[in-house]
């Protein structure tokens, strides 16, 4: 058997990759949404990596670390991110867009490589550390060639069993995140998953789009079942897979 007919039956393997979109002071997650698909790109708007709170710390700028997320979670599983969740600093809704991963490593999204960092495991955290706080200390950290890796390196890891008085709690490889240093331009043609009641609006905004898609995007609500985004994309309506 071929690998890719071995991955192929992976159903733990997800084809794509999908960004979802969360509220901000301004524009709701939707709006957000709407914005991607007008501008056709989505802005890498947040640094994240180990560098960023160092370099906070020694008052230089972070717009290297800069990233566009993504999750490599299956699109019927989607929906369990966009829940409530307990020690999360952001709340994603139901509202993003989804590429084929071929597409993504194209266009040099990667997987975020996760070190522990539970105490008594910090033998690849520390000599990390080490590195950035001495690029830090040379000058420019953006010029540093350490400075295109850390955006792709988070930290997962508990320490002290309570959680609290310095204790911490930072468990979320699960989310199987990739990132792009960067914006991502968004191309050929995407998934866009938003609620059902919201896909005609969403629809709408991008037929006023005066540039236009290359190819007309594909709608999904990221809470429906396998079966059913089956069904949506091969063009059934929700009435033909009901089952009565």
């Amino acid at each position: 058997m071929k690998i890719e007919q071995l991955l192929a039956r992976r159903t733990d393997l997800s084809t794509f990759l999908v960004h979802l979109t969360r509220a901000g002071e301004e524009e709701s997650a939707k709006d957000r949404l709407i914005s991607i698909v007008k501008a056709h790109t989505i802005e890498a708007r947040s640094p994240y990596g180990p560098a960023v709170p160092r370099l906070d710390k020694a008052g230089q700028p972070t717009e290297s670390q800069k990233c566009v997320c993504f999750t490599e979670t299956p699109l019927e599983h989607v929906h369990i991110l966009t829940s409530q969740i307990e020690d999360r600093s952001f709340h994603f809704e139901p509202y993003g867009i989804a590429i084929s991963k071929k597409q993504g490593r194209k266009r040099g999204v990667n997987p975020v490589w996760y070190l522990d960092i539970t105490p008594g495991h910090n033998w690849l955290t520390q000599p990390l550390e080490q590195m950035i706080d001495q690029a830090i200390a040379d000058g420019n950290y953006a010029d540093h060639p350490l400075a295109r890796l850390t955006p792709f390196i988070e930290q997962m890891g508990s320490g002290a069993k309570e959680f609290g008085d310095g204790g911490y709690k930072k468990e979320f490889w699960w989310e199987r995140e990739w990132r792009h240093q960067g914006d991502v331009t968004i191309a050929g043609r995407p998934i866009i998953l938003c609620p059902a009641k919201d896909i005609q609006d969403v629809r709408a905004a991008i037929e006023q789009d005066e540039q236009g898609w290359i190819d007309d995007p594909s709608f999904i609500d990221p809470n429906w079942s396998l079966e059913q985004i089956i069904g949506k994309l091969a063009g059934f309506t929700m009435d033909d897979l009901g089952a009565f």
